[in-house]
């Protein structure tokens, strides 16, 4: 059985699949194996998928019909035999000491979950790891991390967290993560936040390392970079999974999932409106209007413990007054130079 089982789902990712799974084959740890799920990919990807794996007997491929990167993944994960799963996306790429790294604080603290940091490949990580670095157990978790998961009040920017919900920036122990797995395959934005929190809650322990070992590579059509027309929709599945699976875990998440809501769900959507929208703002505020109807996501948000300014986006929408919040949006945007 392989210390690691290292799952990449891949759609249309030709351009960068190599430079993926290369950066895996590379690892100084060699014990992994590697699972990469064809997800109906219409490209040249489920042939580059079946080179690999006639190459290397550590790589094995799963071809199924498209259903998106949650069930991609639960189909890897079912098919993993390693003690931990890492996730890798395929227009990633990773250091070739990232599993044995992770192989180090492993087999010095048994932790169920090992976080490493992120870098990019253009520009600054908007989310880094703020944790201390170190091992925490359970009582640590509760003192130190739990209460500035999912959304750290002290920090700015509003929205910091004091540990992202990235997926693929942590080992998971196999049971803990097939135990608490997204079971709600609707949900395809902010996914691995669904699951990330929740598993986390349930770990015992955790390692947490700042050794930034995963590269995020910054795509032009990646999914908060081009206009959703179900972007509420879908904020709305989110907020309910979470509501349903994490808030009542603690008193401590409820606030802090209103906070991430709000940012990365009501001030993103408006944002999405301006940058992308392709229309006038009395036009995007017809359509938020409507999915604001549709959702009911504006009359279930709260201002408890946001700050003065953020409360003024959630009071503008709760009154219905797009236009003036779509306006502000556009000020803040253009004074930030996007």
């Amino acid at each position: 059985m392989p210390l690691f089982s290292v799952i990449v789902p891949v759609y249309n990712a030709e351009k960068y699949l190599s430079q993926c799974v290369e950066s895996i084959l590379a690892q100084t740890c060699p014990d992994f194996e590697l699972i990469l799920v064809d997800d109906g990919s219409p490209d040249g990807s489920p042939a580059l998928c079946d080179a690999y794996a006639a190459r290397d007997s550590r790589v094995s491929v799963i071809h199924q019909a498209n259903a998106g990167p949650t069930p991609a993944r639960k189909a890897g994960l079912d098919r993993a035999k390693g003690e931990y799963v890492c996730f890798a996306d395929a227009d990633d790429w990773v250091e070739t000491r990232w599993l044995a790294v992770l192989k180090e604080h492993i087999d010095a603290h048994h932790p169920d979950v090992v976080v490493c940091d992120i870098a990019r490949d253009t520009g600054e990580v908007e989310q880094p790891v703020y944790a201390d670095e170190g091992y925490y157990d359970k009582a640590r978790l509760e003192k130190e991390i739990y209460p500035y998961m999912v959304c750290d009040a002290r920090r700015a920017p509003f929205g910091t967290q004091l540990l992202p919900g990235f997926l693929y920036t942590k080992a998971w122990r196999r049971a803990l993560i097939a135990e608490h797995y997204l079971s709600d395959g609707r949900i395809t934005l902010y996914e691995d936040t669904a699951m990330t929190y929740e598993c986390l809650w349930f770990a015992d322990s955790v390692y947490i390392s700042r050794e930034k070992l995963y590269i995020y590579r910054r795509v032009q059509n990646s999914n908060l970079r081009h206009y959703r027309p179900r972007f509420f929709q879908e904020i709305r599945w989110l907020l309910d999974y979470v509501n349903s699976h994490l808030a009542p875990l603690s008193p401590l998440f409820p606030t802090q999932i209103n906070a991430f809501t709000v940012h990365n769900g009501l001030i993103r959507g408006l944002s999405m409106e301006v940058l992308y929208g392709g229309t006038g703002l009395a036009a995007a505020a017809k359509r938020i209007a409507a999915a604001m109807k549709e959702t009911g996501l504006a009359k279930d948000l709260t201002l408890d413990g946001l700050p003065g300014y953020i409360k003024l986006y959630v009071l503008l929408v709760k009154c219905k007054l797009y236009l003036p919040a779509l306006f502000i949006t556009k000020l803040r945007l253009r004074a930030a130079g996007k």
